[in-house]
């Protein structure tokens, strides 16, 4: 093997007869590279937003949540309970429904829920969100989006008016604070006050709606959601909702776009893979008198075959390391590019009021790399097979005479 392994890099040298092979085999080479960077890029941030839209969704909410099927008393008993769970580190009790605003002419509704101020920020990043004010209210104050503020067109201290569906009857709040949590779904249309302020607002007593829950690893959901179902059965009717319920369609389209880019890139390694299979091509038709010699004094067929598949992957793996340092190297440094372009155009590239982030999240995955790895080998393989079986096809006799 490692015979075939010397003449394969030997084939691959620039002589005078085969200078056009060796330029042939540098081009296919970069093509590997272009196809690997692009690829190692494209999917780092497209990683990094789903790591960043993930954030977003548990930041606001809970990673789970426990329904109940009716109202019920003494949640405390039950939260208490959910702690001595695996993997459960926090629970808040909390009352969720609709609330109708008026602004103008328009009437629509919003999520008001009601909150623990203390033991929310063990559930959630909420407290983190806050811009202006703060979120330990009263129960006639409320915190709401900074989007819903503008539309509302109130601030700090101002009155807001909410009509309950339950009771049709209007109810005025103080505006104690404001949050942004980057998604436009929450910071648009959700409204929280106290769990008292929620109870006398949907005239529903001492009640509440579920349990939120916090956990350790928001990996394992689906696994302690049985174990909660299995723990809890005696408690009543209940149903348990994992952040990944509550956003499976969202996450289903980021997966399968993020499969599609990775399908469609993956088209310029396979055009660079041409490349290699035209670079053999060359290479078996200049050493073909070569092949006419190895086989006459010995050299079996599988020692031709090895040689020119050696050879083809040989520019694989250089274009795939070549592609793995420049992909790294230019995801780490992509926001000092952004930075750098909107230095030179005079404003923000990315700007935050828009996208709600000024930096590129980006997540160098080491699965996405050996996937990338992988493939890009397989393609160059796969283009090196044909050419390199033509060659060991070729018969010792006809081989010495093609000169």
């Amino acid at each position: 093997m490692l015979c075939e392994l010397w003449l394969s890099q030997r084939y691959l040298k620039k002589g005078k007869k085969e200078k056009i092979i060796s330029l042939t085999a540098f081009i296919s080479m970069i093509g590997i590279a272009i196809g690997v960077l692009v690829l190692i890029v494209v999917i780092a941030v497209m990683s990094g937003f789903d790591v960043f839209l993930q954030d977003k969704m548990v930041g606001t909410n809970a990673h789970m949540f426990l329904e109940f099927y009716s109202v019920k008393q003494e949640p405390m008993q039950v939260a208490a309970r959910l702690r001595n769970i695996r993997h459960v580190v926090a629970t808040a009790p909390y009352i969720a429904g609709q609330a109708f605003i008026k602004n103008g002419p328009q009437i629509f509704s919003v999520d008001f829920r009601g909150i623990d101020p203390k033991l929310q920020p063990k559930v959630s990043k909420l407290q983190e969100y806050i811009t202006q004010g703060s979120l330990q209210m009263q129960d006639n104050e409320v915190v709401l989006g900074e989007e819903l503020a503008i539309r509302l067109g109130v601030s700090l201290g101002e009155k807001v008016s909410l009509v309950s569906p339950a009771t049709l009857k209007q109810a005025d709040f103080l505006v104690k604070g404001l949050f942004n949590s980057g998604m436009y779904l929450y910071d648009s249309g959700l409204i929280m006050t106290t769990l008292k302020g929620a109870q006398e607002f949907f005239k529903i007593g001492d009640l509440v709606s579920g349990i939120a829950i916090r956990v350790d690893d928001i990996y394992k959901v689906d696994d302690i959601k049985i174990d909660i179902y299995n723990t809890m059965s005696d408690i009543g009717q209940f149903e348990v909702k994992t952040w990944v319920d509550l956003n499976r369609n969202f996450l289903q389209a980021l997966k399968l776009e993020k499969v599609m880019m990775f399908i469609i890139l993956t088209m310029t390694t396979v055009v660079a893979a041409f490349g290699i299979a035209s670079t053999l091509i060359m290479s078996v038709m200049s050493k073909i008198k070569d092949i006419g010699i190895l086989r006459s004094v010995g050299a079996k067929t599988g020692s031709i075959l090895q040689i020119f598949i050696f050879q083809g992957l040989s520019i694989g793996i250089t274009g795939i390391i070549m592609g793995l340092a420049g992909g790294v190297a230019l995801t780490l440094s992509l926001n000092n590019i952004v930075d750098f372009i909107s230095r030179l155009i005079k404003r923000p590239l990315i700007p935050k009021d828009i996208y709600y982030f000024d930096k590129i999240p980006t997540n160098i995955n080491t699965g996405d790399l050996m996937v990338i790895v992988i493939c890009t080998l397989t393609i160059s393989l796969i283009a090196s097979i044909y050419p390199a079986y033509y060659a060991a096809r070729i018969s010792p006799s006809v081989a010495v005479r093609h000169e």
